[in-house]
């Protein structure tokens, strides 16, 4: 049994007889036959029931079709993933999710050109609400991202610790202090996060799993953006958890950065695809994480 086989049987199978199959193939309808008479001898069971309108599958034709589209699916599947393989791009596309801290995308970029100089690299800004999405859809090649992400799809590997934030507003009870611990903050109400906002990220801002899964009261309009979580923090007297460099480096005014004890992880990390089996994405993720070892203080 070869893989023509499949294919043959396949066609006819779905054109509904010889002669429409036989065109798809471009082959004699005669050669068709014998190929599908010798497949039918090889298995022992007949495949199709032949009449002047055209053949059906028998009983046994149907278990060996969905048999045969399986393999017929992994032999393309295959096929592409190998010639993705071995087809290096030119470009390599880099996600980023600003502020990285200590500007670690800089060292990085730098080795990595110095490494692979025929590889020119193009990078692409990610926020929220889906920060991980442009490299689940294919848009970026490897990203520097922060926690959550999506640890069956993803390679995260981490580069840079972050403390984790707590935007306050200026004149809120807690504004006068240093850091404050989650259950200090459990009973404050927070920016309204849209639906926009993956639900894995949405938990990471709102911290339900510290009051048993429930969310906090939500204020203001449905935000999706840092600017916008900014915003709401400011205009609507509410506090919200951040990695720090967000809460630092946001383009509002009007509120404190304090730090959040034992909030939830704002670690930067490389990441790849899983499914992902280039060689580049995988080379500039391991070069990411050494350099970033070295430059650790």
């Amino acid at each position: 049994m070869e893989l023509r086989h499949f294919r043959y049987f396949t066609a006819v199978a779905e054109q509904g007889g010889f002669t429409k199959a036989a065109n798809m193939l471009f082959v004699s309808q005669p050669t068709l036959s014998q190929q599908i008479r010798a497949l039918e001898r090889e298995l022992g069971v007949p495949l199709f029931l032949r009449a002047p309108d055209g053949v059906r599958l028998t009983a046994a034709g149907e278990v060996f079709h969905g048999h045969a589209e399986a393999v017929l699916r992994m032999v393309d599947e295959a096929t592409r993933a190998t010639r993705r393989a071995g087809s290096e791009p030119d470009t390599l596309r880099i996600g980023w999710a600003p502020p990285i801290p200590r500007a670690l995308h800089v060292p990085i970029a730098s080795a990595f050109s110095t490494a692979y100089p025929h590889v020119r690299l193009a990078w692409q800004e990610t926020t929220l609400p889906d920060p991980e999405g442009p490299l689940l859809d294919g848009d970026v090649d490897v990203s520097l991202l922060r926690l959550p992400v999506d640890v069956e799809r993803v390679l995260w590997e981490p580069i840079a610790d972050e403390p984790c934030g707590l935007a306050v507003p200026i004149g809120h009870p807690l504004a006068e202090l240093d850091s404050v611990g989650v259950p200090d903050i459990l009973d404050e109400p927070m920016p309204n996060v849209g639906d926009a906002v993956p639900e894995a990220m949405k938990r990471w801002w709102l911290l339900p799993d510290s009051r048993n899964g429930e969310y906090p009261k939500a204020v203001g309009e449905p935000v999706s953006t840092v600017t916008e979580l900014a915003l709401s923090v400011v205009l609507n007297g509410v506090v919200c958890p951040a990695p720090y460099l967000y809460v630092k480096t946001a383009a509002v005014h009007g509120f404190r950065a304090l730090e959040l004890r034992e909030g939830p992880c704002s670690s930067t990390g490389v990441a790849r695809r899983r499914d992902d089996r280039r060689a580049l994405p995988r080379l500039f993720c391991e070069l990411a994480t050494r350099v970033t070892a070295e430059l650790q203080p």
